[in-house]
C-alpha cells in the first residue's frame, strides 16, 4: 500500500499538481496549497447525485454539459479546485479539455460538507467570484439550504436563500425549476 505525503515546505504548481499519482483520496490545489479532504458522506454523495440528475434532465433539452465531481477546474497556476457539479453551456463547451476543466463555468455548485464547511463557504466562494463565474450555488445538506451567489450581488448575502422548501430557480439556466425538498431525497422520488 502506498502512503501518500504532502510537502508542505513548498508553495505547490499546476505542474506539481499534475504529477500526483491518481488517488481515492480528492485533492485540490487552493493558492499553493495541496488541500485533501476525506470521502465525501453518503448523504452528500445523494445530494449531488439528485442535483446532477435534475441539471443533467434540464441541459439535454437546453444544450451543454453538467460534470461532477471529481473534475479538475485549472483556474490558475496556484488554483485547481473539484466542485460538486458544473454547467458549461454549448456556447463555452470549448473550455472542456483533456485535462479537466480550462476556463470559467456558467455554474459551479459546492455541497458543503463538515470537513470543507471553511473552504467552500470561504476561500473556494471568494475565488469562484472573484474570476467571474456567473452563478455559484453552495448547498447544504445538514441544514436542507440552498444558497445563490453572483459577482454582482457579492460573497456576503446571497441573491437566493432557500430553506428546506421553495423552488429553486437560476438566472443562468433559463427555464430549470425544481423543489429544494427533492435534493435531499434519500430514495429515489424524483
Amino acid at each position: 500500500m502506498k502512503v501518500l505525503s504532502i510537502d508542505r515546505s513548498k508553495e505547490w504548481t499546476v505542474e506539481d499538481f499534475q504529477q500526483l499519482e491518481e488517488s481515492v483520496t480528492p485533492c485540490e490545489l487552493i493558492n499553493g496549497e495541496l488541500v485533501m479532504s476525506p470521502a465525501p458522506t453518503s448523504l452528500h454523495q445523494i445530494v449531488v447525485g439528485n442535483l446532477y440528475y435534475h441539471l443533467r434532465t434540464w441541459s439535454i433539452k437546453a444544450g451543454g454539459l453538467v460534470l461532477m465531481s471529481p473534475i479538475a477546474l485549472y483556474i490558475d497556476n496556484k488554483n485547481v479546485f473539484q466542485p460538486d457539479v458544473l454547467y458549461v453551456s454549448e456556447q463555452n463547451e470549448k473550455i472542456i479539455t483533456e485535462r479537466g476543466v480550462e476556463g470559467i463555468p456558467d455554474l459551479i455548485v459546492e455541497v458543503i460538507s463538515p470537513s470543507n464547511i471553511f473552504t467552500d463557504r470561504n476561500r473556494k466562494k471568494n475565488r469562484y467570484l472573484s474570476i467571474g463565474v456567473p452563478e455559484f450555488w453552495i448547498v447544504d445538506p445538514g441544514n436542507k439550504t440552498l444558497e445563490v451567489y453572483t459577482p454582482e450581488t457579492g460573497g456576503e448575502t446571497p441573491k437566493i436563500y432557500l430553506a428546506e422548501e421553495g423552488q429553486v430557480t437560476s438566472s443562468v439556466l433559463t427555464g430549470l425549476e425544481f423543489d429544494l425538498q427533492i435534493l435531499f431525497h434519500r430514495r429515489n422520488r424524483l
